[in-house]
C-alpha cells in the first residue's frame, strides 16, 4: 500500500484558507447559513462526514446565528448546542471532524460571571469560530485526510475564536 500526504508550509496554508474562504463567500453572495452549508457539503463529498451530521452542524451553527443576532435567548442556545454536542459525541460512531466542528459551535459561547455573581452567556454576533472549524476541516482534509480534517478543523476553530474576540463582537 502506498500513501502520500501533501506538505506545506504555513504561509500555504493560510493563503488557501483565505482564498477558500473568499471563493465561498462569493459564492454565497453574503448569505451565512448558505456559507456553512456549503462548508458542509464539502465534508460530505470527501467522507468526512455524514449528511445526518452535517444536518445537526448547519443546525448547530443556525442556533449560534439566532443568538448572535438576537432572536433566541444565549444562554438557552449555549445548553441546546451543548446538548446536542453532548448526544452526538455519546451515541457514536460519530465522524471525528463532526465532533470538532460540533465542540467549536459549542466553544462560541463564553461564559461569564455577572455583576451579581450569576453566570452571563454571550455568543459573538457572526461566530467566525464555528465557520473556521469547518474550513479548517475542509482545507486540512485536502492536506491530511481525515487526520488533517480533525487538525485543520481545530486550528480553525482557535483562530476563528481568536477573531471573535479580538473584534468584539459578543452580544
Amino acid at each position: 500500500m502506498e500513501t502520500t500526504s501533501a506538505v506545506i508550509g504555513i504561509s500555504d496554508g493560510m493563503h488557501a484558507a483565505r482564498a477558500e474562504t473568499r471563493r465561498i463567500i462569493d459564492a454565497n453572495k453574503g448569505d451565512l447559513v448558505a456559507e456553512y452549508k456549503d462548508i458542509q457539503a464539502r465534508l460530505i463529498a470527501a467522507d468526512l462526514i455524514s449528511s445526518e451530521e452535517a444536518a445537526t452542524l448547519v443546525q448547530l451553527y443556525k442556533i449560534g446565528f439566532e443568538a448572535g443576532e438576537g432572536k433566541r435567548d444565549p444562554q438557552k442556545a449555549f445548553f441546546e448546542s451543548r446538548d446536542t454536542y453532548n448526544e452526538m459525541a455519546a451515541r457514536g460512531p460519530t465522524n471525528p471532524v463532526a465532533l470538532v466542528i460540533a465542540s467549536a459551535a459549542v466553544g462560541s459561547y463564553q461564559i461569564s460571571e455577572g455583576d451579581d455573581g450569576s453566570a452571563t452567556v454571550t455568543i459573538a454576533r457572526q461566530s467566525y469560530g464555528q465557520a473556521g472549524a469547518g474550513i479548517g476541516a475542509g482545507i486540512g482534509a485536502i492536506l491530511g485526510g481525515p487526520a488533517g480534517a480533525v487538525l485543520g478543523g481545530e486550528i480553525g476553530g482557535l483562530i476563528g475564536g481568536i477573531i471573535d474576540d479580538k473584534k468584539g463582537k459578543g452580544k
